[in-house]
């Protein structure tokens, strides 16, 4: 497995300077270190350790080991109050959606949850101890509501981790399109794309084309994009010039091109974006389509060469292709630095304010209101 991760890296990585490194030597070098491994999980360290000489992106090894035993945490979909030192869990919010978001329940926050299934929360363990392999099953919660002093029992159906950060995801984009509402007194938009794919990409056409329709300008959010393939779609899509409008002789009916969005738009970016989210940051500020904001963006345009090992356990990759900007310089480690660089402070953001959406808003609405 070794030598064959060393060869298809040396006859098939994207440039032969192999990032200014010896890759024979580097190959030699780790090989040393295989008499001494003891399972897929170290050998996909040293994998990862030999790979990552290459300072490449979309790189490594990964160990995959299916435990149906191991550890599941459920969620009750709250979002807690992780200050509170005393017994019991204070609940300062219900997401939207999740378990405890039900009307038969007529909960109000905050309340503590200071029981579940019977089991005393105490300080002594972490809560999630309680909710080990509890997704999908009814439990029964005692709850104080704080409001009045009362106690009550509920039964609910907790659900798994992944769904609790779709419902927090939807929390944060609802934030967001709030306050683009708020301080642009509803002259602005606000979508977010998650990811470079068909869904995200319907998501945000359907609201840009519809629900933003008649709005001056959108700001188009792609932090924490993971990748995909869609830069030049939206490229092309965030650059419709008007040519045709229709009227009557009281108003304006519609335009062409009815399929582009012909109005301004500013992007977010942040250090979070990666692969097509890294090629869209770095060719939405080269053509010119709008301010670019936020942090730098590390430059990860490149295509991932993945496969699975013999032992069905260890999945690694390499880079075999990668990508040049419009200039001719290859965009794998250049970063794609924003027209207004701007961090979100940690002294600043647990307060609720987002300074990089704050500064988008502010500069489209320069850009769009004369």
């Amino acid at each position: 497995m070794y030598e064959h991760v060393v060869i298809r890296t040396r006859k098939g990585f994207y440039t032969t300077t192999y990032h200014g490194i010896d890759w024979n030597f580097m190959a030699e070098h780790y090989r040393k270190f295989l008499p001494h491994i003891g399972n897929g999980f170290e050998f996909a360290e040293l994998l990862s350790e030999l790979l990552g000489e290459l300072n490449v992106s979309h790189s490594g090894a990964r160990f995959y080991l299916n435990n149906p035993n191991g550890d599941q945490t459920a969620s009750l979909g709250i979002i807690p109050d992780v200050t509170y030192q005393g017994q019991g869990i204070r609940v300062d919010e219900i997401l939207l959606g999740g378990p405890l978001d039900r009307k038969e329940l007529n909960l109000s926050t905050p309340f503590i949850i200071t029981a579940i299934d019977g089991n005393t929360i105490g300080t002594d363990k972490d809560w999630a101890y309680y909710l080990n392999r509890k997704a999908d099953r009814y439990i029964l919660l005692t709850l104080t509501e704080l409001s009045n002093g009362k106690e009550r029992q509920v039964t609910v159906k907790p659900t798994n981790l992944s769904q609790e950060s779709r419902l927090l995801y939807r929390r944060w984009v609802k934030r967001n399109a709030d306050e683009v509402e708020k301080l642009s007194k509803g002259i602005l938009g606000y979508v977010h794309i998650p990811g470079m794919s068909d869904g995200p990409y319907r998501n945000i056409y359907g609201e840009m084309m519809g629900k933003y329709y008649d709005r001056s300008g959108v700001v188009v959010d792609t932090r924490f994009n993971g990748g995909g393939d869609l830069v030049s779609d939206l490229a092309m899509f965030f650059t419709g010039t008007k040519f045709i409008t229709y009227h009557n002789h009281v108003r304006e009916l519609g335009s062409e091109p009815t399929f582009r969005w012909t109005k301004p738009t500013v992007a977010l970016v942040n250090e979070a974006n990666y692969s097509d989210g890294s090629c869209f940051a770095c060719g939405y500020k080269q053509l010119g389509i709008g301010k670019l904001i936020g942090m730098p963006v590390p430059g990860t345009c490149s295509f991932a060469g993945w496969e699975t090992l013999q032992d069905n356990q260890i999945r690694w990759g390499m880079v075999p292709v990668s990508a040049k900007d419009m200039y001719g310089v290859w965009m794998e480690n250049v970063e794609a630095i924003p027209d207004y660089v701007i961090m979100n402070e940690p002294s600043v953001a647990p307060k609720g304010r987002d300074q990089q959406l704050e500064k988008a808003i502010k500069t489209l609405m320069e850009a769009t209101v004369k």
